[in-house]
C-alpha cells in the first residue's frame, strides 16, 4: 500500500538492475516511481558507480587497467553473451589487487589465481564474466564462460561464480550522494582463505578483503593495483629481485 511500485512488473517492481543468479552484492531498489526515474536516469548517463570485486584464474598483467569489447547478447534468450564487433559498447576499468596460489595436494602443479577490482560505466548482461574471459581470465567457478572442466574443479573449493559487487554510489533524491558498501560474504571468504598470497603487496589486500566490517573495504579510488603497490616498495627500499623484474616487466609492455 505504501509502495505501489513493488508490485509493478512493468517497472521491474523497482529494481533497476539485477545480479547474475549465481553472484552477490548490492542491487539498487527504488520504492517510489520518482525516485524509480530519478534512478534509472544516472543509471543509464553512466553517472551510478557500481564497483565489484572477482577471483579469476591465471595472473592478470599488473598494467591491465582497462577492457574495451563490444558484447553481443540476443534479448530474451538464456543464450551466453559473445564479444562481437557488431555488439554495443561495453568497458571495463579493472585493477590487479593480488596474485595468490592455489595449492593442490600431490605433484600437481600450484594454480595461480587474482583478486581485481573492476568498475564499470556499461552494463551489459554478463559483461565482467564475458570481458575477463575474452581477455583469458574466465572467473572462478563460471559455468558460463569457462571450460567445463576447470568449472567442476572450481567448485571442489568454491561452490558459485566469484564475483560480488561491493560498492554502490549514487544521488538521492535531495541531492546528497550515497553510498554502500557491503563486505564478501562468508562463502566467498571461506574460498579465499584457502589460498596463499605470492607478495607482500598481495597479501595486504587479501587482509583487507577479508576483513568483517564493510567500513575497513577500501574504495575504488583506494585500492592500488599490483605495479602501484610495487613501485612504492621499490621508492622506499623495501623490495627483492621478483618485484623489481615485475617492474620491469610492466614498464616494457
Amino acid at each position: 500500500q505504501h509502495w505501489p511500485i513493488v508490485r509493478d512488473i512493468d517497472h521491474g517492481c523497482g529494481f533497476l538492475h539485477r545480479l547474475d543468479a549465481p553472484c552477490s552484492g548490492l542491487v539498487a531498489v527504488a520504492k517510489t516511481y520518482e525516485a524509480y526515474y530519478d534512478l534509472w536516469l544516472q543509471l543509464n548517463a553512466g553517472e551510478m558507480v557500481r564497483d565489484y570485486v572477482v577471483l579469476c584464474h591465471g595472473k592478470v598483467p599488473h598494467d591491465c587497467f582497462q577492457i574495451d569489447a563490444r558484447v553481443h547478447w540476443v534479448v530474451g534468450t538464456k543464450t551466453a553473451s559473445e564479444v562481437q564487433s557488431y555488439g554495443k559498447p561495453a568497458t571495463s576499468r579493472l585493477k590487479v589487487l593480488a596474485h595468490i596460489r592455489r595449492e593442490h595436494s600431490g605433484e600437481t602443479a600450484s594454480e595461480i589465481l587474482s583478486l581485481v577490482a573492476l568498475r564499470i560505466r556499461t552494463g551489459r548482461r554478463h559483461q565482467i564474466r564475458i570481458h575477463m574471459a575474452h581477455i583469458g581470465h574466465p572467473l572462478v567457478c563460471d559455468g558460463k564462460y569457462a571450460d567445463q572442466e576447470t568449472f567442476h574443479g572450481d567448485r571442489e573449493w568454491c561452490q558459485r561464480t566469484f564475483l560480488h559487487r561491493y560498492h554502490l554510489e549514487f544521488s538521492g533524491i535531495e541531492g546528497r550522494k550515497v553510498k554502500v558498501t557491503a563486505a564478501l560474504p562468508p562463502d566467498l571468504k571461506a574460498a579465499l582463505q584457502n589460498l596463499v598470497p605470492m607478495d607482500k603487496a598481495s597479501s595486504a589486500a587479501l587482509h583487507s578483503w577479508l576483513a568483517e566490517e564493510e567500513q575497513l573495504l577500501p574504495s575504488w579510488e583506494a585500492c592500488e593495483a599490483l605495479a602501484t603497490s610495487a613501485a612504492k616498495n621499490l621508492l622506499s627500499g623495501s623490495w627483492d629481485l621478483s618485484t623489481f623484474s615485475a617492474i620491469i616487466e610492466t614498464k616494457k609492455k
